[in-house]
């Protein structure tokens, strides 16, 4: 997912929670035993509502002490907001993320090697694929897992093993891939579907430990996975250059297991899973309002071109003659501007109109394209610096609108199964625009009419074409503004 920012939302476990405890029933029935033998009870607010009931009444001694108990319950429950379990749980969280996304948004790096090392006389585009599926199809599944998951919450937790051995298990396969193909399935495929298995459960859990600082921890969750952009490319191109992908895979899968399975006892939900009840039925009045669809097309079309730069700004690098080194750089500093970008388009988004963010977020990041991506020149590092760190700003951090995207394409954004099944499809179509922006980027990688007849970067081998659809896709994602039309 593409980044799964970001989300202001309750999810369904925040579900009425039923306790029966029969212990509790039992004390106050034989209370009440004794005060019908006679025996003296102070004439106190909680005696005389005991008096008021009758030994034979068991239904209202069950649901009295239902309420005792589920009471008692609550107070046990560990804090949401604070305390070591809430803490606990955001550190553990923000290292997955980290790892889960740091792996495709750090694509560009393995696409270069590839290309010139390992599959240097394989098509382009098929690797290009690789890229394209490791980024968009986590998010394309979101509208498959996140209903799932809220229907049968007690398969969380093993979800999460099954796509850890799914993640690292891709990567190893990889490594003794010798076909392009064997690539796109293990790296582009099983991976991604792993770290989805593992990322979406996770996610969850944020709602159950955060109220009213989950826009705080939303914010420091989803900045795991720009740092981790930041330190991923060069620790895959120190590895790739010194070692080979054999042993840049398999040492990236054992890290994976390492640093993930620690975090594991705390990744877990705030309240007991067996006594979650399961959610209502879907109210779908959401699609026939018209803001839920111009929000969807604008959120299509910004997908269209948003993964294109991280992953061809290493090949573009090369291309331009600033070596592999300068391409590492550019994907870090993209990576790593989504971060606070994330934080900022969030908070914009909650304290003003939400057109402000998607003007911003849609118009800033198709001029950085085709203004400063598009008039970079030969041997020149600094305006692929700057692109990098504005692209990664305003773009990248796109997802952080989907909370307010959610509470614009409906009345009731308190009901969490309705926000949770909202936010699956924007995440979808994120994933469905991640998933085809490959195809389409390697049929726009040809020759046209500027090739070879400008120093700016549209007549650098064919790039004109795949910049000016990107810059394109920002720009007319702008549509999103006409949702209150």
């Amino acid at each position: 997912m593409s980044s799964m920012p970001r989300v202001d939302i309750e999810l369904e476990t925040s579900a009425s929670v039923t306790l029966k405890n029969s212990s509790a029933s039992t004390l106050h029935r034989n209370d009440i035993e004794q005060n019908h033998k006679g025996t003296d009870v102070p004439n106190t607010p909680a005696s005389r509502s005991r008096r008021s009931l009758r030994p034979d009444d068991d239904e209202a001694l069950d649901r009295f002490g239902q309420n005792s108990a589920s009471e008692s319950a609550a107070v046990s429950l560990p804090p949401m907001d604070g305390g070591f379990h809430a803490w606990a749980y955001l550190v553990s969280a923000w290292m997955l993320d980290f790892f889960i996304w740091a792996l495709p948004f750090s694509y560009g790096v393995f696409f270069d090697h590839y290309i010139s090392h390992d599959f240097k006389d394989a098509p382009s585009g098929q690797l290009a694929v690789v890229g394209s599926l490791s980024g968009g199809l986590p998010d394309l599944t979101s509208i498959i897992f996140l209903p799932i998951l809220s229907r049968y919450p007690r398969i969380k937790r093993k979800c999460m093993v099954v796509g850890l051995v799914m993640l690292s298990a891709g990567l190893i396969g990889a490594a003794f891939a010798t076909q392009p193909w064997q690539v796109i399935l293990m790296q582009g495929i099983i991976s991604p579907m792993g770290g989805a298995l593992l990322w979406f459960p996770m996610m969850t859990f944020l709602f159950e430990w955060f109220n009213e600082k989950k826009g705080f921890a939303n914010g420091v969750l989803f900045s795991g996975s720009g740092i981790g952009g930041v330190v991923f490319p060069f620790v895959i191109n120190a590895l790739l250059r010194k070692f080979g992908r054999k042993v840049t895979l398999i040492s990236l899968a054992i890290g994976l297991v390492v640093c993930i399975v620690p975090c594991f006892p705390y990744l877990k939900p705030r309240q007991p899973v067996s006594h979650i009840v399961g959610p209502k039925p879907l109210d779908i009045k959401f699609m026939y309002r018209s803001a839920f669809w111009i929000l969807f097309i604008a959120n299509l079309i910004q997908a269209f071109g948003n993964f294109i730069p991280s992953l061809y700004l290493p090949t573009f690098a090369t291309d331009m003659k600033l070596g592999t080194t300068s391409g590492t750089l550019a994907i870090s500093l993209l990576n790593g501007a989504s971060a606070p970008g994330y934080i900022f388009l969030g908070w914009l988004s909650d304290r003003f109109d939400l057109r402000i963010s998607i003007l911003l977020s849609s118009l800033g990041s198709g001029i950085a394209v085709l203004c400063i991506w598009g008039t970079s020149s030969q041997s020149a590092l600094a305006p692929l610096v700057i692109f990098a760190c504005t692209y990664g700003f305003l773009a990248q951090s796109w997802s952080a609108l989907w909370p307010r995207f959610v509470s614009a394409s409906t009345h009731d954004d308190s009901d969490p199964n309705l926000a949770s099944s909202l936010l699956s499809i924007y995440v979808a179509g994120r994933g469905l625009g991640n998933v085809l922006c490959g195809p389409i980027s390697a049929a726009l990688l040809h020759p046209w009419a500027l090739t070879n007849k400008s120093h700016l970067a549209y007549g650098i081998d064919g790039y004109g074409p795949l910049i000016l659809f990107t810059g394109l896709t920002m720009l007319l994602s702008g549509v999103g503004i006409g949702y209150k039309i």
